[in-house]
């Protein structure tokens, strides 16, 4: 999560605002807001929407400068379609998803459709959360795990979860594991993965 807190941070510093200023225009606290800085903590898409619209950027914008020379994608506003060059692609750290944000940022939105692509060999430990969550393996091995039970899934097999149980995933094999995943939007966040223990 580095990337995206130092781009925070860099952010925040050009437009001459102090923490204590965005914690009040966003509505987060002072103190979270220096642990997402700092690296040390996750974010939700709608937190970050808000602390992106108090520092007068759109989400797609935040998300296409994240990466140090990463082109903003041109994209019409008003058009309800947004072609493959307008999707936006980030990658937060060497050890997170590289997520593919397929939705608009519409605000009243029920959900995100982002595809997801899991480095080869990481894990991202159980958790559970409010809300639900669908996935599609589109390629790939993925090792899931549901509360006390674990799946492995190929390309073309799916799951749909009350996101309250714990779940967490591994990409097996040798390649990434690319999945389409539906959310609910308050509760998709970014969050980062581990490398897996020696087999």
């Amino acid at each position: 999560m580095d990337s995206l807190g130092q781009h925070l941070r860099s952010l925040r510093a050009s437009r001459g605002m102090s923490l204590a200023k965005l914690a009040r225009a966003c509505g987060c606290s002072q103190s979270f807001l220096s642990q997402l800085e700092r690296g040390l903590t996750s974010v939700s898409i709608p937190v970050l929407e808000a602390i992106c619209r108090a520092l007068s950027v759109s989400l797609s914008e935040f998300f296409a400068s994240v990466e140090e020379g990463s082109p903003r994608p041109e994209r019409d506003a008003s058009s309800s379609v947004i072609r493959a060059g307008e999707q936006v692609a980030v990658n937060l750290s060497k050890a997170a998803i590289k997520y593919r944000f397929l939705t608009r940022d519409l605000p009243e939105r029920g959900f995100d459709i982002v595809i997801g692509e899991i480095p080869s060999g990481y894990l991202y430990p159980p958790a559970a959360h409010e809300g639900e969550e669908f996935g599609y393996i589109l390629e790939g091995n993925l090792r899931l795990w549901i509360e006390a039970r674990e799946y492995d899934l190929e390309p073309g097999d799916s799951y749909h979860v009350a996101s309250t149980s714990p779940h967490g995933y591994q990409a097996l094999g040798d390649a990434p594991t690319r999945i389409l995943w539906v959310q609910t939007v308050q509760n998709l966040r970014i969050r980062e993965g581990i490398p897996a223990p020696p087999a």
